[in-house]
């Protein structure tokens, strides 16, 4: 009975950094695997992982058990790409080695995601978690801390969330300031703070997402004639549009009030009934740029372009069709169409499910694609 010692780097942390591509079999193999990788990064946990699997494929042979040692590896861009590419390997590794059991080396839950894929087509005895053992002191939670900022994965899940938060609320700080100036010199102060919130929560989704190293890129781009750069620079352009829509159309209602009698929901709906298609027409400009940009150099059809912007599209529907619903209940205008707002939030889920449709089966046909190719020697002999 052969056992199956199977490390899962499901974020290609051993592509990325150590310039390895997946799968690795056997003991020396890995260990030079985690070898270079811990000499391109000594902190990576994924080092540890695949030591690990080496020393219980050790264990296991001194037992006298039948057994082998194999890292798999996904992509930077974890999800469907990642997973596609994990399934694909553990395929041909499960044709090349014919495993009866396996036993899952992991260093998170991150990894075990791919549990139901790999039990899915061959038995799991066990998984062995892997923890790095660290310092309890302050000045280590502290190191760790600012190292695990220095991982773009970590910045953009719990940074970009708190960007949000600065810039939507400093934004909303900035409106009603800017509305409540003519009646107060007061609120100068706060409107100040406002722009402070704005401008810290734009430099930390500039930091977090390295924007930096992609205006290098950028530059590069224009150098070299990208289509994708006026089409940016025109999303740019409506983006900024929509923002001065919303406030003019918010403050033409606050005009006509006294302070004490503006309704700050209606504000924000009337912000975003002018805001809302502009916003969808930049991200439509945005997409259309790299779809074109791509055609051209790859002479293929960027069909992730098309389902985001259908997206969008279906998300531009729901936003207006529920701005204009909270805006007549506010209001209770009954010359506004009700059958309009229904029409509005009904078109938005069609193009929402269009959308899903038209992934599923670009998936499915990826999928038809690459079968044939994961058992190459599976015809008789």
């Amino acid at each position: 009975m052969k056992t199956l010692v199977l490390c899962v780097d499901r974020d290609d942390d051993l592509g990325a950094k150590a310039g390895m591509a997946g799968p690795i079999i056997g003991r020396q193999d890995n260990i030079i695997a985690a070898q270079k990788l811990g000499l391109a990064d000594p902190e990576d946990v994924d080092t540890n992982s695949i030591l690990s699997a080496v020393s219980l494929y050790d264990d296991l042979i001194k037992k006298g058990m039948e057994t082998e040692v194999v890292t798999i590896t996904g992509d930077v861009h974890v999800g469907f790409q990642s997973d596609l590419i994990l399934t694909r390997q553990l395929e041909n590794i499960l044709e090349l080695l014919k495993p009866d059991r396996a036993i899952l080396v992991s260093d998170g839950e991150e990894d075990e995601y791919i549990y139901p894929i790999i039990s899915s087509r061959v038995k799991i005895d066990s998984v062995r978690r892997v923890f790095v053992k660290q310092s309890e002191s302050l000045e280590g939670f502290y190191y760790l801390l600012v190292k695990s900022l220095k991982d773009v994965k970590v910045r953009t899940k719990w940074v970009l969330p708190l960007s949000l938060v600065l810039i939507i609320y400093g934004s909303l700080s900035l409106l009603m300031g800017a509305i409540n100036l003519s009646e107060s010199l007061d609120v100068i102060p706060g409107i100040g703070l406002s722009i402070i919130l704005i401008v810290l929560g734009a430099y930390l989704i500039w930091w977090a997402f390295e924007y930096g190293k992609k205006a290098r890129r950028i530059g590069r781009a224009i150098r070299q004639g990208s289509l994708s750069i006026p089409f940016a620079l025109v999303a740019i352009m409506l983006f900024i549009i929509g923002i001065f829509l919303g406030i003019d159309s918010a403050s033409a209602y606050a005009s006509t009030l006294l302070p004490s009698d503006v309704s700050y929901g209606l504000v924000a709906v009337l912000f975003v009934q002018s805001s809302v298609w502009p916003f969808v027409l930049a991200m439509f400009s945005y997409e259309s740029g790299k779809a074109i940009t791509s055609f051209l150099h790859n002479g293929k059809l960027r069909w992730s372009s098309i389902i985001a912007m259908l997206s969008v599209l279906a998300i531009g529907f729901i936003v207006q069709g529920v701005a204009d619903s909270i805006y007549y209940f506010l209001v209770q205008d009954t010359e506004f169409e009700t059958l309009l707002i229904y029409a509005e939030i009904l078109t938005g889920v069609l193009v929402a499910i269009f959308g899903a449709v038209l992934s599923a089966s670009l998936r499915s046909e990826i999928k038809a694609k690459k079968k044939p190719e994961a058992k190459p020697g599976s015809g008789t002999s």
